[in-house]
């Protein structure tokens, strides 16, 4: 709770243990707790700590700023950033439209440790995901670089491209 000033929620924690392809869990009545913060420590599918919340939590949900951190076994960038975009705070509160990748590149703010090359280097996102709005891929480089958790069925990605799910990956989301 002291990262850039503190009072962040946490609203999306996948501690994805590599080589397995677990389903998502969405969250419409609680929040995911904090679990373990070292990558591919466990697997912490059926937990308390695996998921996500729902447009509809989101929705309930009153927050100005959205804090992505997100690294992979594969690299050794680090995906740490928030941003006040209202584009993207109301994908993420409805599930509908699409991020405007532009104004991402323009309000993101790189926070402690971001060595990552999204969202600067984005020029693309997933469109409609409803509840997969945080998931299913809302930025990337094409072949390039991807935030993705589960995309299209199978894609475990923090700022690469294996589109399979074979690397350890940690993605966490904080709003306030």
């Amino acid at each position: 709770m002291t990262t850039d000033g503190g009072g962040w929620t946490l609203v999306l924690n996948y501690n994805h243990l590599g080589g397995t392809n677990n389903l998502l869990t969405v969250r419409n009545t609680d929040l995911p707790l904090q679990g373990s913060t070292i990558l591919g420590a466990s697997s912490e599918v059926g937990t308390p700590t695996w998921g996500h919340a729902g447009n509809s939590m989101m929705n309930a949900l009153n927050f100005t700023f959205v804090r992505f951190y997100g690294i992979t076994g594969n690299h050794g960038r680090v995906i740490h950033f928030k941003t006040n975009q209202s584009n993207l705070i109301s994908y993420f509160k409805t599930g509908a439209g699409i991020i405007n990748i532009t104004n991402l590149q323009s309000t993101f703010q790189v926070l402690p440790g971001h060595t990552a090359f999204i969202p600067a280097d984005a020029n693309a996102g997933f469109s409609n995901r409803g509840d997969l709005a945080m998931t299913e891929i809302p930025f990337y480089r094409g072949g390039n670089y991807h935030w993705s958790i589960r995309g299209q069925g199978s894609r475990w990605e923090a700022d690469d491209v294996p589109a399979n799910s074979s690397q350890n990956t940690y993605h966490q989301i904080w709003v306030r």
